[in-house]
């Protein structure tokens, strides 16, 4: 299951997702100023969600998005186990 952290990021690209359209991309300096997370807590979220297929980033790193199945475990059809 997703941390406290990790589940903020999923539902803030949610959001997006929701009102930009698919698929919700934020740039990552947005994510981290729209958190109530340390700069660190984001980012090692960020690097957990894209190691378990629910976030992708462009090819710079400096944005970040939501897969199909990242959106569904954001709105909470998706039980995806989190690798530790």
């Amino acid at each position: 299951m997703p941390t406290v952290a990790e589940n903020q990021v999923l539902a803030l690209l949610a959001k997006e997702w929701d009102y930009s359209g698919p698929p919700g991309i934020l740039d990552i300096s947005a994510v981290v100023a729209a958190l109530p997370l340390a700069p660190s807590q984001t980012l090692e979220a960020l690097e957990t969600l894209f190691a378990n297929g629910l976030v992708d980033m462009n090819k710079l790193k400096s944005s970040a998005f939501l897969t199909p199945g990242g959106y569904d475990t954001a709105k909470g059809g998706g039980d995806v186990p989190l690798k530790p």
